[in-house]
C-alpha cells in the first residue's frame, strides 16, 4: 500500500495539482511542510500530510501478554489527542515557509483507523459534538479552544481523505481569506459552504 504523501499527492493530481517534495538540503536545514503545490508551474499553496494512523495500544498490550492474561483498561480516546499534536505540529511547519500566510495553508489527513473519522477533526476544530438530529453540543472546547487555538486560524483548509468513506474538505470560516481560490482549484462550489464552527 503506497504511503500517505503518496496518497494525497495522487489525490491532489486529479485536480490538476502537483505536489512537489522541498529539496533534501532544505528539509535539512529546517521545519517545512510536506509539499508545494503547483499548478501550470504557479505555487497555489503549501501542503502538510498527517497520517492518522491505527491506534496500536491494544495491540502492544497484546503482544507483551502472557497467555490468558486480561489487557486493557480504561483511558481517554486518543483520537482527539492524536489530531491536535498534528494540527500544532504541521501550523509550525507552516510557519516556517509561510509566516505571513501570503499563500494558503492546507492540512492533508489520510486516515487509517476505523475508529477515527471526519467528526472526530470537526470535534477538534470546531469544539463541538454534531448529533444526527443536527443539534450541535459544546463538549470538546478543551480542544479546539486549547493549545491549537491559534493553529487552526492559521490552516485555510482541512481535508479528511479517508480509508472507509468518501474524502470531505474542511474550510476554515474564520480565517477565510483564500476561501474562494481554494474552492476554485478544488472544483468546490462556495455557496455550499456551512459554518460549521457555531
Amino acid at each position: 500500500m503506497p504511503d500517505s504523501e503518496t496518497v494525497i499527492a495522487e489525490f491532489l493530481g486529479e485536480y490538476g495539482l502537483s505536489a512537489e517534495r522541498y529539496s533534501k538540503s532544505v528539509r535539512r536545514s529546517g521545519r517545512t511542510p510536506d509539499y508545494k503545490v503547483l499548478r501550470d508551474g504557479q505555487l497555489k499553496f503549501y501542503c502538510e500530510v498527517k497520517n492518522s494512523e491505527k491506534d496500536q495500544w491494544l495491540d502492544d498490550l497484546l503482544d507483551l501478554a502472557e497467555p490468558g492474561e486480561i489487557v486493557g483498561g480504561l483511558r481517554n480516546d486518543p483520537v482527539f489527542n492524536r489530531l491536535t499534536k498534528h494540527i500544532h505540529k504541521a501550523r509550525g511547519q507552516f510557519d516556517a515557509v509561510n509566516p505571513r500566510e501570503e499563500l494558503p495553508n492546507v492540512l492533508a489527513f489520510h486516515n487509517e483507523d476505523k475508529h477515527a473519522g471526519f467528526l472526530d477533526l470537526l470535534a477538534v476544530t470546531t469544539g463541538n459534538f454534531f448529533a444526527d438530529d443536527g443539534s450541535v453540543h459544546p463538549i470538546y472546547k478543551n480542544f479546539s479552544e486549547g493549545r491549537v487555538k491559534t493553529d487552526i486560524e492559521r490552516i485555510h483548509l482541512f481535508i479528511w481523505l479517508d480509508e472507509y468513506n468518501p474524502f470531505r474538505f474542511l474550510f476554515n470560516t474564520i480565517n477565510s481569506r483564500y476561501q474562494e481560490d481554494l474552492c476554485s482549484l478544488f472544483e468546490y462550489d462556495s455557496s455550499d459552504l456551512k459554518l460549521v464552527r457555531t
